[in-house]
């Protein structure tokens, strides 16, 4: 009995003694990996999405683009967000060779506020929801919206102290048409009216083709001192320009932080942008002057599949397209509320400092 008793106590002492160690590193594990999505998850989202949605043309494209609009409108109030929509209208050209009862498509967003004094500056993060006339789009670009889907889940409820918008833009991939009627109309007469300042702003383009065989990565860049191109598919890359690498600098290293095992490229000295720089969302902060960059797997300079019927979903990494997103969002959250990640670096210097 005595002995019994005695083996009840010690093991109820361990317990006490170790549990305030486990809670911490039950505590800490989370923390690490609260921005960490499931590849099932973000797959079958993307399996949700119409594969044609280029929104002008044909009636399929017209009633997918609206679709489209319907899913992420239904998915953002599910998660008790209010979005807002802006209507776009085509260009005569596209409009012309458009069924006269299609509806007009829509720009959809919500906002997040922040906190204290940063919350006028804004970070904006952006992905297309249209696809170009006889391709499915599943990494042009339904990665980029799945990816600020499960930003709009993860990031709602963290704190922060700059704000962000998440922007579904429409008819990009007819001339950037909805990011140009969404800035002209509602971001710069916010910043004009002092409401708003633009942090940075980041175009989601294309998140989930990867390989590593070698030669599987092209530029159209020519050879660059002191720049090694890289040669396999890989990593995903951050397009700026020289101006704004305080931002893209920023961006890298807190997507380093949020998933140290994937490649970041910066590709952001350029004085004057190329064209090739220009082919996205972000184009329209870049030219009013404000911080942008485009995140991308660069398009047709590896995804062999771009902007034709085989790019599917089955030619994608499931394992590397949700770490891009993870990154995406743990990288949003840290430059939202850059606090904590500033106190950590202090901490680890301390440490590191003799």
């Amino acid at each position: 009995m005595f002995s019994r008793l005695n083996e009840v106590m010690l093991k109820a002492l361990i317990v006490v003694l170790l549990l305030p160690g486990i809670v911490r590193g039950q505590e800490a594990v989370e923390a690490a990996s609260w921005h960490q999505v499931d590849q099932a998850l973000v797959m079958a989202l993307l399996a949700e999405l119409p594969t044609n949605r280029a929104g002008h043309r044909t009636p399929e494209d017209v009633a997918g683009l609206q679709q489209t609009e319907e899913f992420v409108l239904g998915k953002l109030e599910a998660l008790g967000l209010t979005p807002h929509t802006q209507e776009v209208e085509r260009p005569d050209r596209f409009a012309r060779l458009t069924p006269e009862e299609a509806p007009t498509p829509r720009n959809i967003w919500v906002d997040l506020h922040g906190e204290g004094e940063s919350a006028n500056e804004w970070l904006v993060l952006m992905a297309h929801m249209d696809a170009v006339v006889g391709s499915p789009g599943a990494d042009d670009n339904g990665t980029g919206v799945v990816a600020l889907l499960e930003a709009a889940r993860l990031l709602k409820d963290r704190p922060r102290q700059r704000s962000v918008r998440l922007l579904f833009t429409t008819l990009e991939e007819i001339g950037l048409v909805g990011a140009r009627h969404h800035v002209t109309e509602h971001i710069e007469p916010a910043v004009d009216r002092g409401e708003m300042s633009i942090f940075g702003a980041v175009s989601l383009e294309m998140l989930g083709y990867y390989s590593d065989e070698p030669g599987s990565q092209r530029s159209p860049l020519p050879p660059m001192e002191g720049f090694q191109q890289p040669d396999r598919g890989n990593f995903l890359a951050i397009l700026g320009v020289k101006r704004h690498q305080p931002f893209t600098t920023a961006l890298a290293a807190a997507m380093e932080r949020a998933e140290p095992e994937a490649d970041v490229v910066r590709i952001d000295m350029f004085v004057v942008p190329p064209p090739d720089l220009m082919r996205s969302d972000h184009a329209e902060f870049l030219i009013r002057g404000w911080p942008g960059a485009m995140l991308t797997d660069t398009a047709n300079f590896r995804n062999p599949h771009y902007h034709t019927p085989g790019d599917t979903a089955d030619t994608l990494d499931p394992m590397r397209f949700a770490r891009a997103v993870s990154q995406v969002i743990g990288a949003a959250n840290e430059l939202l509320d850059p606090a904590p990640a500033e106190a950590e670096l202090d901490k680890k210097h301390d440490a590191e400092t003799p």
